[in-house]
């Protein structure tokens, strides 16, 4: 691996640990707690379920980019998509949401272990960034789920 990867995969690695720490230690009640107040009208259940399902997400177009060169493409609403898709797991439990949560940041790790230098500096649209390089899609991953925390901790303590 090359140091840029094996810094990325660090920093996926220490942050998925961190995020899954502190959503493990709140308590029943904070998991109903109304996060965001305009557009999504996320509760701290949803923003976790939303980190599951955008690193799923992100994780298929940057196979998409590596396979074809081709990002998201320009008519994608990243609004819809998360309006369409959180929700999808509602019947989970806490413990398979935990469970989801750490099956998908092991496989972003694994993809990200891969990858060569060249592979990080490939350019492509990213749903939310515009035109970046895979390298610095990855990095939104973690700096992603840093946001949702930073938001989730600002209404629960």
């Amino acid at each position: 691996m090359s140091t840029k990867t094996v810094q990325l995969t660090h920093k996926l690695a220490s942050e998925g640990e961190r995020t899954l720490a502190f959503f493990r230690s709140l308590p029943d009640e904070a998991w109903s707690t109304q996060v965001y107040q305009d557009g999504a009208m996320w509760r701290v259940r949803d923003v976790f379920e939303h980190l599951c399902i955008s690193e799923h997400g992100l994780r298929r177009l940057f196979e998409q980019i590596l396979a074809t060169g081709q990002g998201a493409p320009e008519d994608f609403d990243i609004d819809v998509f998360n309006a369409e898709r959180t929700g999808r797991f509602a019947s989970l439990s806490r413990d398979a949401l935990f469970a989801l949560y750490s099956e998908t940041r092991s496989a972003t790790i694994a993809f990200t272990q891969g990858l060569t230098d060249e592979q990080l500096a490939i350019r492509a649209r990213h749903p939310a960034m515009g035109d970046a390089s895979l390298e610095d899609m990855i990095k939104m991953v973690y700096l992603h789920h840093q946001m949702h925390v930073r938001d989730v901790r600002r209404v629960v303590e």
